[in-house]
């Protein structure tokens, strides 16, 4: 669906179905250089078990207008903008990569309206490669290479798939040509400049889920696992997959997601 926020056309992804205020809500946020298409195979799922979901492309990804963010804080004023144009009260947070960046912030700027934080392939900090900065500035279709050949594991670059006929490679090169040109150099310089992450997991009162990577080499396990470690009360699991996780194992990632939120309504 398609609302106005900030004089921009903002598009939200909610799985094929129309919000309704009084179910429980899952709202997913992308990563650097994404859109609402990272969270293809969650949305639908998710969607159709009884719960709203809400998947907005930020500004200048996907299929939303404007000038994209230029930093941490900035998605999370944005994106709790959304939420109450929609008119979500309280909603569990999910996010991937830079999205669990925006979940941190998110949860200091407001903590009140979330009822639980989903982190996929996520860290507290996230340094990004000078030499990758410089491609997405200089040539952001030579970016859009590296970051889908490295952030795949072994079996998504030699396309084993769970979704029929999908291309892990081609497809996620596709994902990243829809957004503007400088959405994703304005991406990696937020991601490397954020620097209130540790200690916002810190601060977290809520029962949270840490789903990572084995292989990711772009936010390594071991930076996951200091995530993991400095959160209270943290579920996590690792999965046998590269940093694109929700489109590697969207089985396993949607099965372990709908446990947690189970337990969440308990």
């Amino acid at each position: 669906m398609y609302l106005n926020y900030n004089s921009n056309d903002t598009f939200v992804s909610t799985g094929g179905k129309n919000i309704e205020l009084n179910k429980p809500t899952i709202c997913f946020v992308h990563g650097a250089g994404q859109n609402h298409f990272s969270f293809t195979q969650q949305t639908r799922y998710f969607a159709n078990r009884g719960y709203n979901v809400i998947s907005p492309d930020f500004p200048g990804h996907g299929f939303s207008n404007g000038r994209s963010n230029c930093s941490i804080e900035e998605d999370a004023k944005w994106l709790l903008g959304v939420l109450e144009k929609i008119g979500i009260k309280k909603f569990v947070l999910g996010g991937h990569s830079q999205g669990c960046l925006t979940a941190l912030e998110l949860s200091q700027l407001k903590p009140e309206v979330l009822k639980g934080i989903i982190f996929i392939a996520g860290a507290s900090k996230i340094p990004v490669n000078d030499f990758l900065i410089g491609k997405a500035s200089e040539d952001p279709y030579k970016a859009y290479d590296l970051m889908v050949t490295w952030g795949h594991g072994n079996q998504g670059s030699f396309s084993i798939s769970e979704w029929p006929g999908h291309h892990h490679l081609s497809e996620g090169n596709s994902v990243m040509r829809i957004n503007e040109m400088s959405a994703l150099v304005n991406d990696l310089n937020s991601c490397n400049n954020y620097e209130g992450g540790l200690s916002a997991a810190e601060n977290i009162n809520l029962d949270c889920l840490v789903v990572l990577a084995r292989f990711d080499i772009m936010t390594p396990l071991k930076a996951g696992k200091k995530l993991v470690n400095a959160i209270k009360n943290c579920e996590s699991h690792v999965l046998n997959c590269g940093h694109f996780l929700p489109a590697e194992k969207p089985k396993e990632l949607n099965r372990i997601i709908l446990e947690y939120l189970k337990n969440l309504d308990e």
